[in-house]
């Protein structure tokens, strides 16, 4: 019967400060924070801007998944510890490194495929294309 020795730690894991925190937790936490001013600042979204609510912005990050990605690197930001001016420095590095989510990227390169063409023009004929 020998002891085996304890296995030791692999490199220390890095906090996922977005488990187990749902969308509607993550704005208010942002939200009592920072307030709609500066958040619309950061994230540049009408609906942080235009009559902003939890609700509509919950109903538009939902639906969009690049601002949902903008969203929770601000929330990470705030877990992180950062000033605002960091966390803008840290969103502009994203977008500069094209550093959007999985969902995003899918929506992004469906948007970029050639469509179909549609009916032909009915006036074509009649302004002398």
């Amino acid at each position: 019967m020998t002891d085996t020795p304890p296995a030791t730690p692999s490199a220390p894991r890095k906090t996922d400060h977005l488990q187990g925190v749902t969308l509607e937790n993550l704005l208010n936490q942002l939200v009592d924070q920072y307030g709609w001013a500066t958040l619309s600042d950061l994230v540049r979204i009408n609906c942080f801007r235009s009559n902003p609510s939890i609700r509509s912005s919950l109903t538009f990050l939902r639906r969009t998944p690049w601002a949902r990605a903008q969203v929770e690197a601000v929330f990470i930001g705030f877990k992180d510890g950062l000033e605002v001016e960091a966390i803008r420095g840290r969103l502009k590095t994203m977008a500069a490194g094209d550093g959007l989510s999985k969902a995003a990227q899918k929506q992004k390169s469906a948007a970029a495929k050639p469509r179909k063409p549609g009916a032909p023009d009915p006036w074509k004929k009649a302004r002398g294309e």
